[in-house]
C-alpha cells in the first residue's frame, strides 16, 4: 500500500481507480487479502494492522475478505464491529446469511453453492492459463520514439535527454547524461529483468532523436550472446564500434582509443581556449558529437589480476573523472555486481545516474545504497527504479522500460540507416568485432584494394609482401607477416583445428598471389591432406582463381622438389647477388604426412661432402639459408612433436614468425617461452613474431568462400 501511494497515486491520484484510467498497460493491479478463520493466530499487533488495511486498503486497490469464528474473543479494545464498519458484514444466522447494514438488510440474501468439481477445475485451468502474461506489462516503444518528422531533431551541445520508458500514468522516463553531475551510469539486473531491453532502448531511441554528428556510441558485450550485432547488419551510422563476445583485449583497445580521443578534444579546447563540450560548441560553431560507451558484463574486463584488467581499470576512472568535460559519457551493465572487484569505489562515486532492475537485495545495496533494497520488491521484466542521487532513497522513481522487439527494432534501425543514406553522411568506418565467429578476409580494405590492382609488387627485395592472417582482437591493422629477405623470415603454424588451418594457410596464399607478380614469384606446394579435410581443396580452389601458378608436387616429386630448392638456395648463396631474384614460397600442408621429412638417426653423425645429402637436411639447409636470399617456407603441422620429428632446436629458431591455436600448455611453452596458448577460446589463434618480441591474440581468416573467390575471379580476368 505504502509502495502504491509513493509509486502510482503522489497526490496526483485519489484512489487507484483514478490511476487506472489514465495508466493504459501501466494499470495496477487489484489485490485481495483472503483471511479464515480469523482470529485464530492472531494478537492485539497484527490485528491494528488489518485494521489499517481495512480502512485504507481500497484507496489503493487492496481488499479483505475475512471469515471471522464467533466463538473466540478478540483482544481488549478490538471490536469486530470497528473493523467491518467500512465494509460489507454478514452475519451467518439460521441457515442464511443476513446483512448488518439497515438498508440492505431489506434484502433477502441467498448465496449460489460452491461450484461443482468438474467447474471448478475448469475455472482454475483457465486462470491458470491467463494469468501465465497477466504479469507481463509493455510499453509501445512508438509511446517514446519520434514522429517520423522529429528524428535527429534534438542537439547534444548540453547533454542528452532520451526518453526509456513510463513513469505512472501520465509521465515518461528520461536517462539524462551531461548536467551536473549526472554523467555516468551504472546498470544491474538478474537474468530475465529486460536489461538488454533497456540497452537497446538506449541505443535505438539516441539514435533516433540524435544525429551521428550529436551522439557517437561505442558498443561492447562481453557475454556470450549477440545482442549488438543488429546495429553492425543495419549499420548504424551512430555505432563507431560494435563488439559482440568481445575479448578483454578488444575493450581495453577501445578504452585506450577514447583515452586518445579525449586527449585529442582536449588539443581543440586548447587551441579554441575554451573547457568543455558546449563551449567549444559555441565559440568555433564546430559540432563535437557527445560519445557515449555502453559496456554489458562490464566485470569481465577485471575477471583476471593482469597487466589487461589494471590497465583497464586505470583509464575507466580517468574517463568517469574526465570525460564529463569532453562529452565523453560511459554507461555499465551487470547482471550483479555482487563480487565485482574491479569497478573501485571511485568509480562508483562517480555513475551518479543508476538503474535498477530485478536483482538480490545485496545487488540493490550495490547499485543504490546500503539502506535502499527497493529494487528486490520489483516483481516483472522491465521494471524498473531510475535513481539519478548517487542511490539514495530520495531519487528513487520506478518506472517501466519501453518494450522494443525485434521486428520493431529492425524496422526503426532500417529507417534510420536510410535516412543517413539521404543526407549523405560522411563518418569513419564502424569497427566490428565478432568474438563468436572468424574473421571475415573480405573485411581486409588493404586486400581489397590490391584485389582491385593486383600483381603491383615487382620488387619483392625491396616491398616485402605481406601475409595477412586474421583481425587482432585490438584496434589496430590486421595481423599479417611481413616476408623481409632476412634470416628467420619463415612461418610456422601449428594447432589440430583443420579450419583454422585452412584459414590461416589460404588467406596467406591469396594474400601472397594477389600482390606479387607472376613474374617475380614462383610458389610449390606440399599437401597431402585427406578429401574430408578442407585445406587441401581451398588451396587449389585459389590457385584456379590465379590462372595455375602454384605447382602443387605428388607424392613422388617431394624429394625432387626439396633438393631443386636446396640447390637454388646454394647457388644464390655462392652467387651473392641476389636482389632481383624471384621470391620463392614453399608451402607444406600437414607436416606430420611427411614421414620422408623426419630427421633421419645419423643426422649427427659427420658426412663427407661427396655423400648425397638427405632430404631432412635440404630442408634444414632452405630454412636456414632460404629466407635472405628470398625463399621463404610455410609449415603446417598438427602438434609440436611433429615438427620436433623434422627440425632439431636449432633450426626451429629459423621460425621467426610461429602461428599457434589452442594446444596444450607445455606446447605452447616449448614455442613461445608461454602457456598461453592453452587459453585460447574458439575462432582464435597467437602470432608470435621473434624478431620484434610481438605476441598478438588473434581472430583467424575463415578461408575465403565461393562467392568471394568467384568476384575477385571476375576481377582478375580484367588483368
Amino acid at each position: 500500500m505504502e509502495n502504491v501511494i509513493q509509486k502510482y497515486l503522489r497526490n496526483e491520484f485519489e484512489t487507484i481507480e483514478a490511476y487506472n484510467l489514465q495508466a493504459g498497460e501501466l494499470a495496477e493491479p487489484y489485490r485481495f487479502l483472503v483471511i479464515a478463520d480469523f482470529p485464530t493466530n492472531f494478537n492485539e499487533e497484527s490485528i491494528r494492522r488489518l485494521s489499517s488495511i481495512i480502512n485504507s486498503g481500497p484507496k489503493c486497490g487492496v481488499y479483505t475478505l475475512m471469515v471471522c469464528d464467533e466463538s473466540q474473543k478478540l483482544p481488549e479494545k478490538i471490536s469486530a464491529r470497528d473493523l467491518a464498519s467500512n465494509g460489507v458484514h454478514l452475519v451467518y444466522r439460521n441457515g442464511h446469511f443476513v446483512w448488518q447494514n439497515k438498508t440492505l438488510k431489506k434484502f433477502p440474501l441467498d448465496p449460489d453453492g460452491p461450484p461443482s468439481e468438474e467447474l471448478l477445475t475448469d475455472l482454475v485451468c483457465k486462470v491458470g492459463t491467463a494469468s501465465i502474461d497477466s504479469a507481463r506489462v509493455e510499453v509501445p516503444f512508438e509511446t517514446i520514439a519520434p514522429a517520423k518528422n522529429d528524428r535527429w531533431s534534438e542537439d547534444s551541445t548540453f547533454g542528452i535527454k532520451i526518453p526509456i520508458g513510463r513513469a505512472g500514468a501520465k509521465r515518461l522516463q528520461y536517462l539524462q547524461l551531461g548536467k551536473g553531475v549526472n554523467q555516468h551510469m551504472l546498470i544491474a539486473g538478474k537474468t530475465g529483468s529486460g536489461k538488454s531491453t533497456l540497452f537497446h532502448v538506449i541505443v535505438t531511441n539516441s539514435a533516433l532523436w540524435y544525429s551521428p554528428d550529436e551522439v557517437e556510441l561505442y558498443l561492447i558485450d562481453f557475454k556470450q550472446g549477440v545482442e549488438f550485432k543488429t546495429y553492425a547488419v543495419h549499420k548504424l551510422p551512430h555505432a563507431r564500434a560494435v563488439a559482440i563476445e568481445s575479448d578483454r583485449e578488444f575493450g581495453l583497445s577501445i578504452l585506450q582509443r577514447l583515452d586518445a580521443e579525449m586527449a585529442v578534444r582536449g588539443e581543440k579546447f586548447r587551441q579554441a581556449r575554451v573547457q568543455d563540450v558546449p563551449s567549444y560548441r559555441q565559440s568555433t560553431g564546430e559540432k563535437m558529437p557527445r560519445t557515449i560507451l555502453i559496456i554489458d558484463e562490464f566485470h569481465i574486463l577485471f575477471t583476471e589480476d593482469d597487466r589487461i584488467a589494471h590497465e583497464a581499470a586505470t583509464l575507466l576512472e580517468k574517463l568517469v573523472r574526465q570525460g564529463r568535460a569532453f562529452g565523453i559519457h560511459v554507461i555499465l551493465g551487470s547482471q550483479s555486481l555482487a563480487g565485482t572487484s574491479g569497478i573501485s569505489r571511485s568509480i562508483m562515486g562517480q555513475m551518479a545516474v543508476r538503474i535498477a532492475l530485478q536483482c538480490s537485495e545485496m545487488d540493490s545495496q550495490i547499485i543504490l545504497n546500503e539502506d535502499n533494497v527497493v529494487a528486490r520488491l520489483l516483481s516483472r521484466a522491465g521494471e524498473a527504479i531510475y535513481n539519478d542521487a548517487g542511490g539514495m532513497v530520495v531519487g528513487n522513481n520506478p518506472f517501466q522500460v519501453a518494450w522494443l522487439p525485434k521486428i520493431a527494432q529492425d524496422d526503426q534501425l532500417s529507417n534510420i540507416h536510410k535516412f543517413s543514406k539521404e543526407r549523405v553522411l560522411r563518418h569513419e568506418p564502424m569497427i566490428v568485432f565478432e568474438g563468436n565467429i572468424p574473421a571475415d578476409i573480405s573485411n581486409n580494405a588493404v586486400l581489397a584494394e590490391l584485389m582491385r590492382n593486383p600483381f603491383t609488387n615487382a620488387e619483392p627485395a625491396k616491398q616485402p609482401p605481406r601475409a595477412w592472417l586474421g583481425e587482432p582482437v585490438t584496434i589496430k591493422e590486421p595481423t599479417a607477416v611481413i616476408w623481409h629477405r632476412q634470416n628467420g623470415a619463415n612461418l610456422l603454424i601449428i594447432g589440430q583445428q583443420d579450419f583454422a588451418m585452412a584459414g590461416v594457410l589460404s588467406s596467406a596464399l591469396l594474400s601472397l598471389l594477389v600482390q606479387l607478380s607472376p613474374q617475380v614469384s614462383k610458389f610449390i606446394i606440399l599437401d597431402e591432406s585427406p578429401a574430408s579435410s578442407p585445406i587441401g581443396a581451398k588451396l587449389k580452389r585459389i590457385d584456379c582463381q590465379f590462372a595455375n601458378r602454384c605447382r602443387f608436387a605428388r607424392a613422388n616429386e617431394i624429394a625432387d622438389v626439396v633438393s631443386e630448392l636446396a640447390t637454388e638456395v646454394k647457388r644464390r648463396l655462392e652467387n651473392g647477388s641476389h636482389d632481383n631474384s624471384e621470391t620463392q614460397f614453399l608451402l607444406i600442408s600437414g607436416l606430420q604426412r611427411f614421414r620422408m621429412l623426419y630427421r633421419k638417426d645419423d643426422d649427427w653423425s659427420f658426412r663427407p661432402d661427396e655423400e648425397k645429402v638427405s632430404i631432412d637436411r635440404q630442408l634444414a639447409d632452405i630454412l636456414c639459408g632460404g629466407p635472405s636470399i628470398g625463399i621463404h617456407t610455410i609449415i603446417g603441422a598438427d602438434t609440436f612433436n611433429t615438427v620436433e620429428k623434422v627440425v632439431d632446436r636449432q633450426t626451429l629458431r629459423e621460425f621467426n614468425n610461429r602461428v599457434l591455436f589452442q594446444m596444450s600448455a607445455s606446447d605452447s611453452s616449448n614455442l613461445i617461452d608461454s602457456p598461453v596458448a592453452n587459453q585460447l577460446g574458439p575462432q582464435r589463434a597467437l602470432f608470435y613474431d621473434a624478431e620484434q618480441g610481438i605476441l598478438e591474440k588473434f581472430r583467424f581468416y575463415a578461408p575465403p568462400d565461393e562467392r568471394f573467390l568467384k568476384e575477385w575471379g571476375s576481377t582478375n580476368a580484367k588483368h
